[in-house]
């Protein structure tokens, strides 16, 4: 389990709009230590759209190990990217 410190919680506020906070704290604390040590060193890099992606892989692994769910109107880990990563 990945710590959410205060660090963390900054990073999140920097990067991401307001609506989508909540979730991505749940994701970066379920998520593993590879796609959390990940969306880190995007962040160091300054490539935070990148840590959008990283988000969205970390939540669908997640859901696609019965650790979250994916509701319609969540801002990561579309079921689409099923799609998109068997076409790469």
């Amino acid at each position: 389990m990945n710590k959410i410190d205060k660090e963390i919680r900054k990073i999140v506020n920097d990067v991401l709009c307001k609506e989508a906070r909540p979730e991505a704290l749940v994701i970066l604390e379920k998520c593993s230590e590879k796609h959390f040590n990940e969306f880190l060193q995007y962040y160091k890099d300054k490539k935070e759209n990148i840590c959008c992606m990283v988000l969205d892989s970390a939540k669908y692994d997640l859901v696609k190990t019965g650790y979250m769910i994916h509701s319609e109107n969540d801002h990561f880990g579309s079921p689409y990217l099923e799609t998109i990563q068997k076409e790469i």
